[in-house]
C-alpha cells in the first residue's frame, strides 16, 4: 500500500514539487503575452494598448474560474 506522500515528505520539499506546475504555467503565460504584445506593437498603439488592457482581465477570469 502506498504512503501519503503529504504526510511523509518534508514541508518544503513538497512546496516545491507543488509550485512546479503552476510555475511552469505562469512562465509560459507571461511568455505569450510579452510576443504577443512584441508583435501587436509592430502594428499600431491602439492594437498594443487593448493587448494591454485585455490580459489582466484574462488572468483574472482564469484565476477566478479556477
Amino acid at each position: 500500500m502506498a504512503e501519503n506522500k503529504m504526510a511523509v515528505l518534508p514541508v518544503g520539499k513538497l512546496i516545491f514539487e507543488m509550485s512546479l506546475p503552476p510555475l511552469f504555467s505562469m512562465f509560459l503565460q507571461y511568455s505569450y503575452n510579452l510576443l504577443d504584445s512584441a508583435f501587436v506593437a509592430r502594428l499600431s498603439e491602439n492594437a498594443l494598448t487593448a493587448v494591454s488592457l485585455s490580459f489582466p482581465i484574462t488572468t483574472l477570469m482564469n484565476a477566478v474560474s479556477i
